[in-house]
């Protein structure tokens, strides 16, 4: 989160990828760096021990919600 915020600051879009278990510590990040309504991306956990197939599913969810993100809709 701070990373995805740092490249908005610097006039780059962005988009943040998280898992379900970190959902709380984004959002609290984003918080404390004063934009609590930060918009990213949530996708299922595990990712690391997923099968190419499984990956492929997540990330078409992901390019789905990353999209108005970073066209700013």
């Amino acid at each position: 989160m701070h990373d995805g915020i740092s490249f908005e600051q610097f006039g780059k879009r962005a988009v943040v990828v998280c898992t379900e278990p970190f959902e709380v510590t984004v959002r609290n990040i984003a918080r404390m760096l004063g934009l609590p309504d930060y918009p990213f991306v949530m996708v299922e956990h595990p990712i690391g021990s997923r099968t190419l197939p499984e990956i492929k599913a997540r990330a078409e969810i992901a390019y789905h919600q990353a999209v108005p993100i970073l066209m700013g809709t």
